[in-house]
């Protein structure tokens, strides 16, 4: 190509504080890695939506905006479904009998200030030593301060990255063409590059786009299942929460190897010993089993990972595999990374290899 023929004191400086430049984008970016590939995954899997309100509301910043609202609205609703539920735990483990023993310690303070006697509630505030609440409030204030501290600190953690993950989101939706013309015309549309761009972007969709077709495929089979169990079940409810196991399970396809079995085999454990301890049936256990497993953990999967394959110039089985070398390589983020690198291997071993070979054998 034109751009390195010339390799003078002037291009070389240049490349140097190119490089410089992108080692400290780079430090930049390495913290947040993991946001950046969970973006790129989003970005994919919403691009054909993106691509279709385009075309009627024809304003790149709206468009982006109702796309990402697509994402974060089901999300908001899960998380705060999952809050409920949380909630409605934290309300039974309050009215559990160890923290009734603290109630009743309590209870002399609270009918003081009830009848608002303010100088015998002072007078048991101050009275004693270690035993006055004035002294377990004392010596429990700064390990609480430190507790919040840190929770305070982990939710402020979660809120940057999921709010960097909408920035990077929303650029790459908005601005993807204009990024992919200047880096065209700075190669001079160089006909191998553009042909092997287009094969991996090509490919890229067609699998995170099938990634969250299964997500909801999973998720909406399992809740119209366990719904309908709920239903038909005599002898009492057999699924507690099937809206918020349906959205766990969903979740969980992304999971390498294991998959949505690292949810339903758990709770299906529960089941299993409140049959053995309680009154529940032992029939409810085992038709959560056989209607989770053939139901909803082979069928939309078969269908999936079939149009995976025959839509995908990769394989599937690297796909799998991208996956699970993916995460346990990188960590979390290398369920996202492990397709990249797949699919970015095999088009380079198809279109630029055999290249490569005959220029390095002289033909």
């Amino acid at each position: 190509m034109a751009v390195f023929d010339r390799w003078d004191g002037k291009r070389l400086l240049w490349i140097g504080f190119g490089l410089i430049i992108t080692a400290l984008i780079g430090i930049a970016l390495f913290r947040y890695v993991g946001t950046l590939f969970f973006a790129i995954f989003v970005y994919y899997a919403t691009r054909p939506l993106y691509r279709q309100l385009d075309r009627v509301i024809d304003h790149p910043n709206v468009t982006a905006t109702v796309t990402i609202l697509f994402v974060v609205v089901p999300m908001a609703g899960v998380v705060a479904y999952a809050g409920v539920v949380a909630l409605q735990e934290l309300d039974q483990f309050l009215a559990s009998s160890e923290l009734e023993a603290y109630r009743s310690v309590l209870q002399p303070y609270l009918r003081l200030i009830k009848e608002g006697n303010v100088d015998r509630l002072r007078d048991a505030l101050t009275a004693g030593s270690g035993g006055s609440i004035a002294g377990v409030a004392l010596q429990g204030v700064p390990r609480t301060l430190g507790r919040l501290q840190s929770v305070a600190g982990f939710v402020f953690s979660i809120l940057a990255r999921f709010f960097l993950m909408l920035t990077f989101l929303f650029y790459l939706l908005r601005d993807d063409q204009k990024l992919r013309r200047w880096f065209y015309d700075s190669i001079d549309h160089d006909d191998e590059i553009v042909s092997y761009i287009e094969s991996v972007d090509d490919d890229l969709e067609t699998v995170f786009l099938s990634n969250l077709a299964v997500i909801v495929v999973a998720a909406v089979t399992a809740a119209t299942t366990y719904i309908g169990l709920n239903y038909l079940a005599s002898g009492g409810t057999v699924v507690a929460t099937p809206v918020l196991l349906s959205l766990l399970i969903g979740i969980g396809t992304l999971i390498p190897a294991v998959g949505m079995k690292i949810v339903y085999i758990p709770y299906g454990l529960v089941l299993f010993g409140l049959a053995v301890t309680t009154s529940t049936p032992f029939w409810h256990p085992i038709a959560f089993f056989v209607l989770t497993f053939v139901v909803i953990d082979t069928i939309p999967d078969f269908f999936a990972r079939s149009y995976l394959s025959a839509r995908s110039g990769v394989h599937m089985g690297l796909v799998l595999l991208g996956y699970f070398l993916g995460t346990l390589a990188f960590g979390w983020y290398g369920l996202f990374l492990g397709p990249i690198v797949v699919v970015l291997a095999v088009h380079f071993a198809h279109m630029i290899f055999p290249t490569l070979g005959s220029d390095i054998r002289g033909e």
